[in-house]
């Protein structure tokens, strides 16, 4: 596992190989910002991996929709350590049919995360036996 150290004018990041990086206040806040950046794509990246078994950790995703906001404090009053992470500016949906790859080179360019809906990614999901 990856650990970090954050001591006085450098941070040290050590990997399970223990390669070592050292870097100064300035290179970690570059850091940050890059992986900000991408974000949702290393979200994404991660979830995928949880759900091919590539982690042991799991995680459980709360999805709370503006209508259910009033259970917020609720929640974290029994879940303690529950993260909230910046809402989406609009989830947007479309037939997956009328997807182009363009679009879907796009959607990989501008780094933007995006979810096949499970029950479409198979196309016999609803044929009769």
């Amino acid at each position: 596992m990856t650990s970090f150290n954050f001591s006085g004018e450098q941070i040290s990041i050590c990997d399970e190989h223990d390669n070592t990086t050292v870097l100064n206040p300035i290179e970690a806040l570059d850091l940050l910002q890059w992986l900000s950046d991408r974000r949702g794509v290393l979200l994404s990246q991660a979830q995928q991996a949880v759900s091919q078994g590539q982690s042991t950790e799991k995680e459980l995703e709360i999805l709370l929709y503006q209508e259910n906001l009033g259970y917020l404090d609720e929640l974290k009053a029994v879940i303690p350590s529950l993260h909230e992470y910046r809402p989406p500016a609009k989830v947007l949906s479309v037939p997956l049919e009328e997807v182009t790859e363009r679009a879907i080179e796009l959607l990989k360019e501008l780094q933007l995360e995006y979810r096949i809906h499970p029950l479409l990614e198979d196309n016999d999901v609803f044929a009769q036996g």
